[in-house]
């Protein structure tokens, strides 16, 4: 109990709690990147061969496009 209020006296509260803040904001910036690439593999599944091919993609280089798929 003593240590925890002396801590929290020299502010090494403030300072996790800023970093917990941190740590999350840094897991909710990923998570909407993984939504947006997610979002934009269904649109290139979605699109036909030559929609594709106008795009100078194939439907191989368009599953290629996706972080989720392994990189080479």
């Amino acid at each position: 109990m003593a240590v925890g209020f002396a801590s929290e006296n020299l502010g090494f509260e403030a300072l996790s709690r800023r970093a917990g803040r941190q740590i999350l904001f840094h897991y909710l910036l990923r998570v909407e990147a993984w939504f947006d690439d997610r979002a934009g593999t269904r649109a290139l599944a979605a699109l036909d061969d030559r929609s594709l091919a106008d795009l100078g993609l194939s439907r191989a280089d368009a599953a290629r496009t996706s972080r989720s798929a392994p990189q080479r």
